[in-house]
Parts: structure tokens; C-alpha cells; sequence
């Protein structure tokens, strides 16, 4: 039952935390780890207590690694039924691990792992003869990266012995947390095919068009603005006080070699909804030829089209209403470029 609810604690650790960051295993790299927690043994007689340990590990993979962890648990009391406390004694556990390491690639600073191997364990006793015993492994855990070099830890693990004595087992839970310092390695593993800073294995945007700038995902970085042009009842000429609008949405454009817009074209629900539909679609191409007459900004960058009244954003009640829904607004879509 203790094994069982270790490992659903560290699964839940595990679903807890995420990051945008990109800082994680690198191949190539080495990895002192220093630990300390809890480990339950349950059937050697023993009461729980505190667990230390120190690992020192290589990634021969992002994925891969291998792992010698050393463990010391100090003084853990006999724990035996029907026998008084004055009677019993302390044990003093130490046990070593040779361990494989699975690191998911999860392209952020948030790395879960499997853990499994083999290893030898000694339980020094007071009162009783000590013993060791051949022992097994297995466990998950998560590596949370800081930085570069520095990640916290956390790890549940299920040790099994096979004592000589008695042919029983040794079972312990064990549940521990810590430090993982990492070094070397992944000078020269970084491909960057498309050269926008961001290695192939973290880019979700792979073949980024040179110069346009991107996040630490390796996406284009999208920029907009507002455009807003209102009309007249039963028009569609752009009128001139909106000229200072129109200029900043081709300022914009210019700006942005990689951007387009899409003109929406909107009216009140006076009339057809079919004239309306027209209508609106005539007040996008409007401004669209104003952009491409008035500003030189290339016609292929630029579509227009209507919506009718079906996207009202005030009460088509009153006249004021109608007024502000007579209008035609700017979808823009593009990237920051450095030019």
C-alpha cells in the first residue's frame, strides 16, 4: 500500500509542473546528483526513516544515461510485533544502485525519467546478525531545470532485496528529493536548420523564412494592430477623416513584409440580409482599393470580404448602435522581421 501511494504522489508531482524554457539533458553530459528523503521498508522488521544519497551519472543520449547512486539511511529502529521497544535495537542501512536512466523529451525545462537497475544492500544491526543482500530497482521521477547546470529532482523508487536468510524479501519504498548539477556536453550537438536560434529538437516551427524573429519555441513571433472604418447608412465610400486610419494599417503592413490582412466588411440589420451581405463586402473592397491605391501596399497581401449583419458588436435598437455597425475592422496576421 505504501509503494502503491509513493508512486501516485511522484505522478502527481510529476503532472504539476511545466515550462516554456528549453534548458534540459544534454548528450554528451555528466551529472552529480545529492538527495535526501524518506524510504519505508516493510517487510524487514524495520520502521521507516530518513534516506540520504549521492549519484554521480553520464547522458550518452538526451534520452539515455547511466547512474552509481550510493544510499545511507542512519539508525532505523526495529519495528517488531509483540516485542517491547527496550528490547529492540537500530539499523544502519547502506545500499548502492547501478542504474539505467530514460529521460522523456519533453522540449522544455520539465523532464520526467524512468529509473531502473540492480545493486547491493547491507543492513548493519545492533542486536541481530547484520546481513546483505543482492537487490533490484525500479522508479520515476522528474528533473526540473533552473538553468543550464542546476535542476531540482524528485524521485520514488522501489528497492527489492533477496535476503540469503529465510529466502525473504526486502521491499522499501523509498522516496527522496534533491539537487542534480550538470556539466559538459552538447557544445557541438545543437543542428539548427533553419538558423533562427533554436536547435531542431526544441523548434516546432521548423523552416522559419530568414529574419523573422521567434520565440524559444522557434515560432515566428506574431505582431497586429486595430483597424476600424465607419460608414455612412446605404454607403461604402471611404470617408476622408479616416484616411489617418487607413495609413496606419499600411504603415503597419509596410513595416511587416511578412504580414497580411483580411478586411471584414460589416453593416446594421437595416435591409435584406442578402443586400446587407453585398453591402458589407463592397465596404471591405473599399478600403481594400484604398490601401492598394492610396499607399502602394501589394493587392496579394490584402482580402476582402463581407459579413453582412451577422456580427454586430452594438444594439441595431437605436441609431447610435447602427452607426458603431456599419463598419469594416482589420484581421491582420504576420511576423516581427528584422530588417
Amino acid at each position: 500500500m505504501k509503494s502503491k501511494l509513493t508512486i501516485l504522489i511522484a505522478l502527481a508531482l510529476c503532472l504539476s509542473f511545466s515550462s516554456l524554457a528549453v534548458a534540459q539533458v544534454r548528450e554528451g553530459s555528466a551529472h552529480l546528483s545529492i538527495m535526501g528523503g524518506g524510504i519505508f521498508p516493510n517487510e524487514l522488521n524495520i520502521d521507516r526513516g530518513a534516506v540520504f544519497g549521492v549519484g554521480l551519472g553520464y547522458n550518452f543520449t538526451k534520452n539515455w544515461g547511466l547512474e552509481g547512486f550510493l544510499h545511507y539511511a542512519p539508525g532505523l529502529s526495529d519495528d517488531i510485533p509483540n516485542v517491547p521497544d527496550s528490547a529492540l535495537g537500530d539499523n544502519d542501512i547502506f545500499f548502492g544502485r547501478l542504474n539505467a536512466l530514460y529521460h522523456f523529451d519533453t522540449a522544455s525545462a520539465f523532464v520526467p525519467y524512468l529509473t531502473f537497475g540492480i545493486g547491493w544492500m547491507d543492513d548493519s544491526r545492533e542486536l541481530y546478525d547484520d546481513y546483505g543482500s543482492f537487490t533490484g530497482n525500479a522508479g520515476l521521477g522528474f528533473k526540473y531545470f533552473f538553468n543550464d547546470t542546476v535542476a531540482l529532482r524528485m524521485e520514488a523508487t522501489e528497492v527489492m532485496g533477496f535476503r540469503e536468510q529465510h529466502n525473504d524479501r526486502f521491499i522499501g519504498p523509498m522516496v527522496t528529493a534533491g539537487l542534480t548539477f550538470q556539466v559538459g556536453g552538447g557544445e557541438d550537438t545543437c543542428i539548427d536548420s533553419d538558423g533562427d536560434g533554436v536547435c531542431d529538437p526544441y523548434d516546432r516551427c521548423p523552416g522559419t523564412p530568414a529574419g523573422y524573429r521567434v520565440d524559444a519555441d522557434g515560432c515566428p513571433i506574431t505582431v497586429s494592430i486595430t483597424l476600424d472604418v465607419k460608414f455612412d447608412f446605404d454607403k461604402s465610400v471611404v470617408k476622408p477623416q479616416y484616411r489617418a486610419e487607413v495609413e496606419k494599417a499600411a504603415s503597419f503592413l509596410s513595416a511587416h513584409p511578412g504580414s497580411t490582412v483580411e478586411l471584414q466588411g460589416h453593416t446594421d440589420s437595416k435591409g435584406s440580409d442578402e443586400y446587407n451581405l453585398k453591402l458589407s463586402d463592397r465596404r471591405a473592397n473599399a478600403v481594400r482599393e484604398y490601401l492598394v491605391r492610396e499607399f502602394g501596399i501589394n493587392p496579394a497581401r490584402v482580402t476582402a470580404r463581407g459579413y453582412g449583419e451577422t456580427m454586430p458588436i452594438a444594439s441595431n435598437d437605436t441609431e447610435e448602435g447602427r452607426a458603431i455597425n456599419r463598419r469594416v475592422v482589420g484581421v491582420f496576421s504576420g511576423t516581427d522581421v528584422d530588417r
